[in-house]
């Protein structure tokens, strides 16, 4: 029985009494019942005898009934007190709402015997199936179209059946948050049977279970999707992670590795930055004497925190922390990039190598502002020496070459040494043991 045959015998039932059924002008039944006749229209009605018949129709001024001696027995509506019909025997009797409903319709015709004496035994007899079903329901029993079974049967293979149909919907619904579970009519009927029999509410539970883990995988899906967006600020992530830890993320796999990493990632993000702004702060105190003959160098309890530094970070960055916890790691790529270039750097001035020096100090530009003013001040004024001493030997370079062409072989020699001070180029070497050559060999 579905759940709209449910409702339809509910209303069967309500409409069994005697009154529900009475007969109005022209209308007629092909029901059997018992007629309250008086003998006379004056009569009272407890003078009222009853006439049992098979089927009865209200015509114009009188009832004509159909009995068992008689085919067509007429008598005046003035005459007539009540036209009972007997109750019909429900074919089914599943939820307590039903039994209530069968009930309601013993108490009427229990009111209508102790009003009308004289048909109690009629009656009686009609109701008599009825107050058997109700016993054998109250036995815990029952009724689907005419068949009677034990209620912990029916109910258990009803439940499922509607489970079965309840899930593909469920699984079906485009935007879980959309589908009603608590007015899916499915489900409303398992709730009714898990009223009156106990033992199938780990079904609805099933049902309930299902719908309630897709919810989250929908809400956990939204979360997840919003964790990834630049315009995040750290305390809202913060606060969708906390919602996120409720929609149980061991659920999936995604949810459970973006908690971790996020839990991971946010007890180290506080040391770590904590690290490097220390590491940042003895930095730019220990800024360097700015001279070309005095190369910059790092004292060596600085260097290893700086190699401490940078393993915590790489350490870090191994993790693949969620990209909204945000750590100063530019700054400690800056700091590093100066631990590992400034001892060539020095060797590379010391020897005179300037425009490999150049080269390098060009590449630290960039990471000096990131360390700060200090730092980047100092960088810029050995740049400007190099650069300077570069300048320098390229116009000496420059004037040599020129004196070469001009055939001022001793002019251009002297150039060449002063350039040489500057720069101990290979190139300039060579030329000047050419010149010497061409001086001592005119």
């Amino acid at each position: 029985m579905n759940i709209r045959s449910l409702a339809a015998f509910s209303l069967l039932l309500c409409a069994a009494h005697l009154c529900a059924q009475a007969v109005g002008p022209g209308g007629a039944q092909e029901k059997p019942g018992i007629a309250m006749i008086k003998p006379q229209a004056w009569s009272k009605d407890d003078q009222a005898t009853v006439l049992e018949f098979q089927a009865v129709s209200n015509r114009t001024g009188y009832y004509q009934f159909r009995t068992a001696k008689q085919p067509a027995y007429q008598v005046a509506s003035s005459k007539v007190v009540s036209v009972i019909l007997y109750p019909e025997l429900p074919g089914s009797i599943t939820t307590a709402g039903q039994r209530a409903a069968l009930q309601k319709t013993l108490d009427e015709f229990a009111a209508t015997t102790k009003k009308f004496p004289s048909a109690e035994r009629l009656i009686g007899q009609a109701i008599d199936p009825l107050k058997a079903d109700a016993a054998k329901y109250d036995e815990g029993n029952i009724k689907e179209n005419g068949a009677w079974i034990l209620r912990g049967v029916y109910s258990k293979t009803k439940a499922a059946s509607l489970a079965a149909l309840i899930k593909p919907e469920i699984l079906a619904a485009p935007k879980i948050k959309d589908f009603d579970l608590a007015t899916n009519h499915y489900f409303v009927g398992l709730k009714e049977l898990s009223e009156s029999e106990p033992s199938i509410r780990p079904i609805m539970a099933g049902v309930q279970s299902l719908y309630d883990s897709l919810v989250r995988k929908e809400e956990r899906s939204i979360i997840l999707q919003q964790l990834h967006s630049d315009s995040l600020s750290l305390d809202q992530a913060a606060a969708l992670v906390a919602k996120l830890k409720t929609l149980c993320p061991q659920e999936e796999a995604a949810a459970n590795l973006y908690i971790q990493s996020w839990d991971t990632a946010t007890s180290k993000a506080e040391a770590l930055t904590a690290q490097i702004n220390e590491v940042q702060g003895r930095f730019e105190t220990s800024v360097w004497q700015a001279s070309a003959s005095a190369p910059p160098s790092i004292a060596p309890e600085l260097a290893a925190s700086l190699q401490q530094m940078s393993e915590s970070a790489r350490q870090f960055r191994a993790g693949s922390p969620p990209p909204i916890i945000r750590v100063p790691l530019p700054l400690a790529d800056a700091m590093s990039a100066f631990g590992e270039n400034l001892p060539a750097l020095a060797g590379q001035i010391k020897a005179r190598e300037l425009f490999e020096a150049k080269a390098r100090l060009d590449l630290l530009v960039g990471q000096a502002r990131l360390i700060g003013p200090k730092t980047s001040a100092a960088l810029a004024e050995i740049r400007k020496q190099v650069n300077g001493d570069v300048g320098k030997f390229l116009v000496l370079r420059d004037e040599g070459k020129m004196l070469v062409d001009n055939q001022k072989f001793s002019e251009a020699l002297k150039k060449y040494e002063l350039a040489y001070e500057v720069v101990p180029s290979q190139e300039i070497a060579a030329q000047m043991d050419a010149l010497k050559k061409q001086l001592n060999n005119p």
